[in-house]
């Protein structure tokens, strides 16, 4: 998370960049022209109720606000991410496609499975927003609550990630599959 000053020197710079006003954005946001000077001055912290106005008068989310590192505006990644190892038996690994955009809640990886054919579902996770996939190749089976989908390549899914849910490989090779997880963030 940014430090005060940081946090106020973001939004003056996102204020600026859409030629607003102090005046500008108090009157989209019903704050003060005076508390969001000292907000972006770096003397006082805005509570969450403030910064979601001065947020949404800047038509952003107020998570843009509060990334950890600055992010561009437009992610372009030309060879996917490192690879995450979700599990080694059957192995899963997980390929970011994308580092993300301030602000960001759509995550997209690219998911290879190795065959395990027998196995159980070796990761099981829920969280907040939806989730979607789409099959390349190789055959999977999706498990969403107590629910499970056979997927073959050219099959699409789409659910409520907050309802526990795992992938496994069926199939006798790799299989790939590219997927969307939307968060709902603040």
């Amino acid at each position: 998370m940014p430090t005060k000053v940081e946090l106020g020197k973001r939004i003056r710079e996102e204020r600026l960049r859409q030629a607003l006003t102090l005046k500008d954005v108090q009157s989209r946001s019903g704050i003060s022209a005076t508390h969001i000077s000292q907000i972006e001055r770096g003397i006082t912290w805005p509570t969450v109720n403030v910064l979601d106005k001065i947020a949404k008068a800047l038509a952003k989310h107020a998570s843009f606000f509060l990334e950890d590192v600055e992010l561009p505006e437009v992610c372009v990644m030309h060879e996917t991410g490192a690879p995450i190892v979700l599990s080694e038996e059957p192995r899963l690994v997980l390929q970011p496609m994308t580092t993300g955009i301030p602000g960001g809640r759509l995550h997209f990886y690219k998911l290879i499975a190795s065959p395990g054919k027998g196995s159980d579902f070796a990761y099981m996770h829920a969280h907040e927003g939806d989730e979607c996939g789409y099959v390349l190749s190789g055959e999977i089976e999706v498990k969403v609550g107590d629910e499970v989908h056979k997927l073959s390549p050219g099959d699409a899914i789409h659910f409520n990630g907050s309802r526990l849910h795992g992938i496994r490989n069926i199939g006798d090779r790799a299989s790939e599959s590219v997927w969307a997880a939307f968060s709902l963030g603040l």
